[in-house]
């Protein structure tokens, strides 16, 4: 029930800034409702009905952000929600955006043998084929072929055209090398272009831009119904004046179920893998003897090392005080910078050359 809750508050804020400015939180919150359809069987109904309310608004970027969520739907539960898809193509002259478009051209070629004019559907795109960017070239291309598989008296007049346009009208390589293997597939194996094209694909799952890290996922689930939930952002981002929640403790409350306290467990897991292991038995005391108690002996030996390199630092940091060079090696190998001493100039015309010269 609350994720339910959840979709009709989303919903009514919606309705309640459409005709608004936040054009961006109005498509954002379209697009929450598109995720927990996918997320949450159960849902998908209530969902649906949601977003064909929303559709019913006629407002133009709500329908086209409406359209490129239901085709995510359709991919989630495919054969499920058919009944809907009269109700987007009474809105196709409301799309003007390359995703929407691209989106609505995928169910049409998808369910064409159940939409009974979907030949003249697609048709009515191609007339702008050559003007359309990329992403709705190959929803054209892909969605033609499909209509000819499921229909092929109805495609046999488009899928021709398209091809040849795609492979000989195009400077994009994408659509020219898919243009290419739907005609090899077409003309010389039928059968296997519709094992192909139409064959049963893995359904969509949540996208990998929605996992967020434990800290904020766990401030997103004790802010449910704000803001924060449709940006997906801390709710001191979204509202300056508001602060973080924090759990409380409580006996009752399950901390190892927590994703900050599982990513705290995590991160402990690798760091204590990827720490070298030390030989505890091959220590060596200060003496040069190895001792009975490996742990005392390297406890020693930490403990010198520590007092030794203390010395070195001071006795570098004091000489350096005073403008001498650390010691370190053997005095013989030492260099000392004069400050004083002029600089050298370089003479080409005495045997030195030029650098650039040789």
């Amino acid at each position: 029930m609350p994720v339910l809750f959840k979709v009709k508050i989303i919903s009514l804020t919606c309705f309640r800034y459409a005709t608004e400015i936040d054009v961006d939180f109005v498509r954002k919150s379209v697009r929450a409702i598109g995720k927990l359809a996918i997320k949450i069987e159960p849902a998908a109904r209530l969902c649906i009905k949601t977003l064909l309310e929303l559709v019913a608004t006629k407002v133009s970027y709500i329908v086209q952000e409406a359209t490129v969520v239901i085709r995510n739907i359709f991919r989630k539960y495919p054969n499920q929600y058919e009944s809907i898809i009269s109700t987007l193509c009474e809105n196709l002259d409301s799309l003007d955006e390359p995703e929407a478009k691209a989106a609505m051209i995928w169910v049409i070629g998808q369910y064409a043998d159940r939409i009974d004019n979907s030949d003249v559907l697609l048709d009515d795109f191609l007339y702008t084929f050559a003007d359309e960017p990329h992403e709705v070239q190959l929803a054209l291309l892909t969605a033609t072929v499909k209509l000819f598989i499921q229909r092929p008296t109805k495609g046999q007049d488009l899928v021709p055209k398209v091809l040849k346009w795609a492979t000989e009208e195009t400077d994009n390589p994408d659509l020219r090398d898919r243009g290419y293997m739907y005609w090899r597939l077409l003309s010389s194996k039928p059968e296997t272009a519709k094992l192909i094209v139409m064959g049963e694909k893995p359904a969509i799952t949540a996208e990998e831009s929605e996992k967020l890290d434990p800290a904020t996922l766990e401030e997103m689930c004790l802010n449910v119904g704000t803001l924060a939930t449709v940006y997906l952002k801390p709710v001191q981002q979204v509202f300056r004046s508001a602060r973080p929640r924090r759990l409380v403790d409580s006996p009752a409350l399950q901390k190892h179920t927590l994703p900050t306290v599982r990513a705290a467990v995590a991160a402990r897991e690798k760091a204590a893998a990827e720490r070298p292991t030390v030989d505890t038995a091959s220590a060596i005391n200060t003496n040069g003897h190895s001792g009975s108690n490996g742990n005392g002996n390297l406890a020693a030996a930490v403990s010198e090392a520590d007092l030794y390199f203390a010395g070195v630092g001071h006795m570098q940091m004091r000489e350096s005080a005073f403008g001498g060079s650390p010691i370190a090696g053997n005095a013989a190998s030492m260099y000392v910078v004069n400050q004083n001493q002029p600089q050298q100039v370089v003479n080409p015309g005495a045997g030195g050359g030029d650098l650039l010269l040789l």
